[in-house]
C-alpha cells in the first residue's frame, strides 16, 4: 500500500494507542513517536488541510490522547496520591 502525503489522521481518543491513518493505515505510536515536533507538524498539516476549527478540534483530541498514554506508558494512575501523602 502506498503512503499518503499527508497522512488522513484518524481523530485519536483517549485510549488510543497510537494515531493511524485512514488512507495508507500508517501507525504512529503516541508514546514512542509523537515528540513535541512531530505533534506540531502533524497539527500544523492537518489546519492547513482541514482548517482551523476541525484543526483545534484535532489537536485538543490529540493532546488529551497523548497525554492518557503517556499517563499509562509511565505507570502513574490518575488520581493516584503522590509521594508524602498521608
Amino acid at each position: 500500500m502506498e503512503r499518503c502525503s499527508p497522512h488522513a489522521w484518524r481523530t485519536p481518543a483517549v485510549g488510543d494507542e497510537a494515531l493511524v491513518c485512514d488512507v495508507c493505515e500508517s501507525r504512529q505510536d503516541l508514546v514512542r513517536d509523537i515528540t513535541a515536533e512531530a505533534k506540531a507538524e502533524i497539527v500544523r498539516e492537518y489546519r492547513r488541510h482541514n482548517g482551523p476549527i476541525v484543526g483545534g478540534h484535532f489537536e485538543e483530541a490529540l493532546e488529551a490522547a497523548l497525554a492518557a498514554a503517556r499517563e499509562r506508558a509511565s505507570g502513574v494512575s490518575p488520581g493516584s496520591p503522590g509521594e508524602g501523602s498521608a
